[in-house]
């Protein structure tokens, strides 16, 4: 989380949001892990002459984090096949489905799974010079995999600073539109795995509240894309979204959390949006979610 958040020029911030600290066990309230979070970004971003706005989204990795304490077991078929990747003939699908396969990685190096995870980390890589990004798969990243043997490092670790090298240098090279169709990809296939690997719906389950959750990211996610709707790649992909988004604006919050108007803070000559609401998940909208969530990323992936 702090190698994210020493980037201080980024439009998007790929960092965890503190509502999902609460679900992770930690023994710290939402309210004071956000407090945390608050402080961090104050004193991380700095000040700016111009104003800009940080949206808090989450990174595949740290969604996935919660796959083990949620007791959820691996399943390779839900993954997207590596042989896809030649099916992909176009920009937005190429980054969006980068951003699939980005996430599939991150799985996979959640549970440790070696073989698997030199297989997408390679499919991740040759795409990466189809969307124009391999400058980012320097040999030095690349190698650390070979380290992973000797116990020198860690699967997880390699894939997320690979994802995040990858947002930095998009940011760096200001290509905001592909990092939203990345991030976007990134984001779908997560909850798409996560939603389709509980068998059944648990009001107390962590993983419940870890999905219900995304409400907040999901509004961070529609304005990001939002600023950038008049280019007509960006507007599919958030005409694709919107079933999702009212899905999740119709998620109650629970009461004595924050209102919207503390969701949105200001640093200096930034706004950050971010929040720690409580959001509440009914089984048939969890059932509704799994449903939606996965009629996306088959289109998505299916192109």
């Amino acid at each position: 989380m702090n190698t994210v958040l020493q980037m201080t020029k980024i439009t998007i911030i790929v960092a965890l949001i503190a509502v999902f600290y609460s679900c992770g066990g930690n023994g710290k309230t939402a309210k004071e892990e956000s407090n945390a979070v608050d402080s961090t970004l104050e004193n991380t971003l700095g000040q700016n002459d111009s104003i800009e706005t940080y949206y808090l989204i989450p990174s595949p990795e740290e969604l996935f984090r919660f796959i083990k304490d949620g007791k959820l077991k691996f399943s390779k078929s839900i993954l997207n096949p590596t042989t896809n990747i030649d099916n992909y003939m176009d920009t937005r699908s190429k980054e969006l489905n980068f951003g699939i396969y980005s996430a599939d990685l991150a799985y996979v190096a959640s549970f440790n799974k070696y073989q698997e995870s030199i297989d997408y980390l390679g499919v991740v890589r040759n795409l990466s010079d189809e969307v124009g990004i391999s400058s980012v798969f320097d040999k030095n990243l690349i190698g650390r995999i070979d380290n992973i043997i000797d116990d020198q490092d860690s699967l997880l670790k390699v894939t997320n600073d690979t994802y995040l090298s990858i947002v930095g240098y998009l940011e760096t090279v200001d290509r905001k539109k592909s990092l939203a169709q990345i991030v976007t990809g990134g984001w779908i296939e997560s909850i798409y795995v996560v939603s389709n690997l509980v068998e059944g719906y648990d009001a107390n389950s962590k993983v419940i509240s870890l999905l219900a959750s995304q409400k907040i990211v999901v509004e961070n996610l529609m304005l990001y894309l939002d600023a950038m709707k008049d280019d007509t790649k960006i507007a599919k992909t958030i005409d694709g979204l919107k079933p999702l988004a009212e899905l999740y604006k119709s998620l109650k919050e629970k009461s004595g959390t924050k209102p919207q108007a503390e969701n949105t803070k200001k640093s200096g000559d930034k706004i950050i949006v971010g929040g720690d609401k409580e959001v509440v998940m009914t089984a048939e909208q969890f059932e509704q979610l799994k449903t939606e969530v996965t009629k996306l990323r088959n289109k998505i992936t299916s192109n």
